[in-house]
């Protein structure tokens, strides 16, 4: 049977490199274990902090149970402390202008309301190279038929400069934002005062499910896609070596409109690179953060003060970064082929004749994948 690990990651929200599918392991031995959410990078905050128990048993469905009351802070090697607040259960935030500091190393500690006390090992902020260039460029896979959606699509690649210090090692993220289309999908109602589909109905075996109704966004909502893969290089055979066309990620050809692409490039420790190596030579190239089995390490710099062989899910990530935000015009490259388009199923619930309106609409709900926040310079 397979395990699961979960990554302790703070949010802001020789030549290898190493791309690992996401994939579901189920936890043996109904183990609860502390995890947390959590980076630090040189960009402006503010940062989170999730903390939560992990289910005994984790399925796709299956939410960890958030950790309320605890006591979460940051230092810093010269002496600075920051304190985060909590905003909602199990979510600490630092300040608005909190962020990393180049050469600063950094320590997270977390007191559970439990007494319980963990604390990370010293994580030094290195300085990122900058980005020079991103290209997208228009390709056919002709292995796959023009109606599948793997068939059509644009390889993202970038170029930079690495740098000339000795061991190097670096990591790229990336996230799509786009309007959501609909905020909601129920087969019974939707209940607006919650936020979601009314009490979805049972159905006997064998008994067809009724019609299913999609809701559409009563107010701005985004949908957001990143990284399902780990992507990282090692520069033990480019040093100091311009790098180029090295691939990032592929945008789907699913209509003309403009793409919307924050690509994030990460100067990370060896240690966080490893651990992340680890993770694919177990899983035969699946796995994620959150998401590995057992047998690969647990947290490789968070630790229990009150019990060191305690296992961790997670790890404090700490990393100098530079991004750039593209838009990719997908009328230009792809003339003569047709998008391959994704059909929402069930039907949209329309107003009643002679009313205002397009119909009933869905609450836009924060979370993962969805934001009421505006991103940073977006535009339709």
């Amino acid at each position: 049977m397979k395990k699961i690990i979960l990554l302790f990651v703070l949010i802001s929200l020789g030549m290898g490199s190493c791309v690992t599918e996401i994939r579901d392991f189920e936890q043996i031995g109904n183990d609860s274990f502390l995890t947390v959410e959590a980076f630090l990078s040189n960009q402006k905050g503010p940062y989170k902090v999730l903390i939560s128990s992990s289910s005994p048993s984790i399925t796709i469905n299956t939410e960890n149970k958030p950790i309320k009351n605890a006591k979460v802070f940051i230092t810093d090697d010269k002496g600075k402390r920051e304190n985060l607040t909590e905003i909602l259960e199990g979510t600490y935030v630092t300040s608005a202008s909190f962020r990393g500091i180049v050469s600063f190393t950094y320590i997270l500690n977390i007191d559970l309301p439990n007494g319980k006390k963990y604390k990370s090992t010293p994580e030094m902020l290195i300085e990122a190279p900058l980005i020079d260039k991103v290209d997208a460029k228009f390709v056919v896979k002709t292995n796959y038929p023009l109606t599948d959606v793997r068939s059509v699509g644009y390889d993202v690649t970038l170029n930079f400069k690495d740098s000339p210090i000795l061991n190097q090692y670096y990591q790229w993220k990336w996230t799509h934002y786009e309007k959501t289309i609909y905020c909601a999908s129920c087969y019974q109602g939707y209940d607006n005062d919650l936020g979601k589909c009314s009490i979805e109905p049972r159905f006997p075996f064998g008994q067809s499910k009724i019609e299913l109704i999609n809701f559409t966004c009563g107010e701005p909502c985004f949908d957001i896609t990143s990284n399902t893969t780990y992507n990282v290089l090692s520069d033990n055979l480019l040093n100091g070596q311009q790098v180029t066309n090295y691939p990032i990620m592929r945008i789907p050809f699913n209509g003309p409109s403009l793409y919307y692409l924050k690509i994030e490039q990460r100067a990370i420790s060896e240690k966080m690179y490893r651990y992340f190596r680890s993770i694919k030579e177990v899983t035969s190239g699946a796995g994620t953060l959150f998401d590995v089995p057992a047998e690969t390490q647990f947290s490789p710099n968070i630790v229990s003060l009150d019990n060191p062989n305690e296992k961790i899910l997670g790890a404090f990530e700490v990393f100098g970064l530079d991004q750039k935000i593209i838009y990719v015009d997908r009328n230009k490259g792809s003339e003569g082929y047709s998008p391959v388009r994704v059909e929402y199923p069930g039907r949209q619930l329309l107003a009643p004749p002679g009313s205002a309106g397009g119909g009933p609409r869905a609450r836009c709900s924060e979370g993962k994948n969805r934001t009421k926040t505006e991103p940073e310079a977006f535009r339709e």
